[in-house]
């Protein structure tokens, strides 16, 4: 008998499930709502419920003030009605209401909604006490496009790089970036025949359209740093102290650049293959 889900069978993750943005799912609404029932719903005591709730009837929902006590929050959150940025500026607003009142509730709702959000993999972060991207539309469509291009060994790369990064579970950043990193290492020998990415570069830094130098040494830099002993990407790990662990932004970032660049490889030497 086969087990699992098509995706799990096939280790098959979208990039949209990986880099959440311009929309919202229920996982994330909750974690919203969790932060809410933990940290403002609990402070009754000292009015700080109180004015939140009011505040937002009156000047972010528009709504007609009942009663202050009365929870206006929990309907919004829950009954899921609105665009995915309603729920955002609501973080926001909130926040602002916190922070004019004083409240060591805003700190502790930032930084505990900025880990829901890095765990759910969403591409927002709560800075400076607004709602920052740290993810645009434009390095998904990258990712989309050179996995959707792909085949045979650089297509399984990708992929594997992205199921590494998006593991709500138990992410492998480190491997993540090994698998984008050798994505862009069989096209290149796809391209030129080396058996080695540096001299695969320089072949294509030689080609008829050429490679520019500065693009090669950008890349070259970024072989370099997955090749170094201290981070143990490509070889085993040789940091005595221990300290050096990729993170999500280094993975993601990793993912992002290799996708491009194997977009722009197949525009500018893709007919020569």
């Amino acid at each position: 008998m086969v087990m699992g889900s098509f995706s799990e069978r096939y280790e098959y993750v979208k990039v949209s499930d990986a880099l959440i943005v311009e929309k919202i799912t229920p996982e994330i609404i909750n974690a919203i709502y969790n932060c809410y029932k933990m940290y403002i719903y609990p402070r009754r005591f000292d009015g700080t419920y109180e004015t939140v709730q009011k505040e937002v009837c009156n000047r972010f929902l528009n709504q007609v003030l009942l009663d202050s006590s009365y929870d206006y929050i929990s309907p919004f959150l829950l009954k899921g009605e609105y665009e995915w940025y309603k729920y955002l500026d609501f973080l926001e607003f909130v926040i602002g209401i916190l922070i004019l009142n004083n409240s060591d509730v805003a700190k502790i709702i930032s930084d505990e909604v900025n880990k829901d959000f890095e765990r759910l993999n969403y591409g927002y972060r709560i800075i400076n006490n607004l709602v920052t991207p740290i993810t645009s539309k434009e390095e998904v469509h990258s990712i989309e496009e050179a996995i959707s291009s792909a085949k045979g060994n650089i297509k399984e790369h990708l992929n594997s790089a992205l199921k590494h990064l998006a593991d709500k579970e138990n992410p492998d950043y480190r491997n993540s970036i090994k698998e984008s990193i050798s994505a862009v290492g069989v096209l290149c020998r796809e391209m030129t025949r080396e058996n080695d990415l540096g001299k695969a570069l320089f072949v294509l830094e030689k080609k008829q359209g050429k490679l520019h130098p500065q693009l090669k040494a950008a890349f070259d830099n970024l072989y370099n740093y997955v090749n170094e002993k201290q981070s143990g990407i490509r070889h085993e790990l040789m940091d005595e102290s221990g300290t050096y662990v990729p993170t999500y932004h280094e993975a993601k970032y990793m993912l992002v650049i290799c996708s491009a660049f194997i977009n722009y490889l197949n525009g500018k030497f893709g007919s020569d293959k």
